[in-house]
């Protein structure tokens, strides 16, 4: 299948970004800055770490320096974990943390802003609009 394809059957565009990445469950904290891909339905990233296939976790998206930066904080299950490489679906996002995402899909995506646009409308928060 084309990459072309392969993105069409996607609900978000997905972009190669590079930020620092902790997840949580209980008591342990993964933490990355070797990410692959960020959408607003989910991230992928290379750990050492790794979490079992549908675990739930929170996700601390860091963006910036220490203090002065901006997090974006959501919920979200494990889809995929194998070969030092975890894929995260998000389940709950906050809405200043929503529109933190929203724009940092649409001002780093090689799409055109109508299409990521038209995403996102297609969309209440991380659902599909019936």
């Amino acid at each position: 299948m084309s990459k072309n394809v392969v993105q069409n059957l996607r609900e978000f565009t997905r972009i190669p970004i590079h930020v620092k990445v902790e997840v949580e469950v209980g008591k342990v904290a993964i933490k990355t800055d070797k990410t692959i891909d960020l959408s607003m339905k989910g991230i992928s990233f290379f750990s050492d770490e790794m979490l079992p296939e549908n675990t739930d976790c929170a996700v601390h998206i860091l963006l910036g320096n220490g203090d002065n930066g901006i997090n974006i904080n959501v919920k979200g299950r494990v889809t995929r974990s194998f070969e030092s490489q975890m894929a995260i679906e998000f389940t709950k996002i906050d809405l200043d943390s929503y529109e933190y995402l929203q724009n940092l899909v649409m001002h780093n995506s090689s799409a055109s802003h109508d299409v990521v646009e038209e995403e996102i409308h297609n969309h209440l928060g991380l659902k599909r609009r019936d």
